[in-house]
C-alpha cells in the first residue's frame, strides 16, 4: 500500500517542499479555472485563485504546524489529508464569507460549491499525492535476494 505506515522512501528525510508548493498551487489553479468553467465565467478565476492559494498556504502551515514530528506533507495519509481538509474548509468559508465579494454566480448556493471544490480538491491534490506514493512505492520494492545480496556487499564493504 503506498502511503501505509510503511513507507522506506519517507524514512530519515524531512517533506519534498519543492514537489508539495508546486503540486498543490498547479491543483489549485486548475481547481479555480474548473470552478469558473463551471458557471461559464471565466472572469472569476482571478477571485477563486487568490481565496484558494491563502487556503492552500494557511492550511500547509496548520498542518505542518500539527504534524511536525512526522513533516511528510507530500504523502497522502494522514499529512495529505490535513492538507485537503483545511484547503477545503478554507476555501468554502472564504466563499461564503466573500458571498457579497465576488462568489460565483449562478453557482448553484454554497453547498453546491463545497461538495465541487471537496471533489476537485480530492481529484487534484489527492491524486498526485496517490501517484507520489505509488511511483515511489513501486521504486523502493526490492526482491529479497537481490537485498540479501545488497546486504553482504554493504557488510563486506564496511569490513575492508
Amino acid at each position: 500500500m503506498p502511503d501505509g505506515p510503511d513507507r522506506p522512501w519517507t524514512r530519515g528525510r524531512r517533506t519534498r517542499w519543492w514537489l508539495v508548493l508546486l503540486a498543490d498551487t498547479i491543483s489549485v489553479a486548475l481547481i479555480a479555472c474548473f470552478g469558473a468553467a463551471s458557471v461559464h465565467d471565466l472572469a472569476q478565476v482571478p477571485g477563486l485563485l487568490v481565496r484558494g492559494a491563502v487556503a492552500v498556504v494557511v492550511a500547509w502551515a496548520v498542518a505542518w504546524l500539527v504534524r511536525r514530528p512526522d513533516d511528510h506533507l507530500e504523502v497522502g495519509w494522514p499529512d495529505g489529508a490535513w492538507v485537503i481538509g483545511l484547503t477545503w474548509a478554507l476555501w468554502a468559508g472564504l466563499y461564503v464569507w466573500g458571498g457579497a465579494l465576488g462568489a460565483i454566480p449562478g453557482a448553484g448556493g454554497t453547498v453546491s460549491f463545497a461538495v465541487m471544490l471537496a471533489a476537485f480538491l480530492v481529484v487534484f491534490c489527492g491524486g498526485w499525492r496517490s501517484l507520489y506514493g505509488y511511483v515511489k512505492a513501486h521504486d523502493s520494492l526490492v526482491p529479497k535476494g537481490v537485498q540479501r545480496r545488497l546486504d553482504a556487499q554493504s557488510r563486506r564493504d564496511r569490513h575492508l
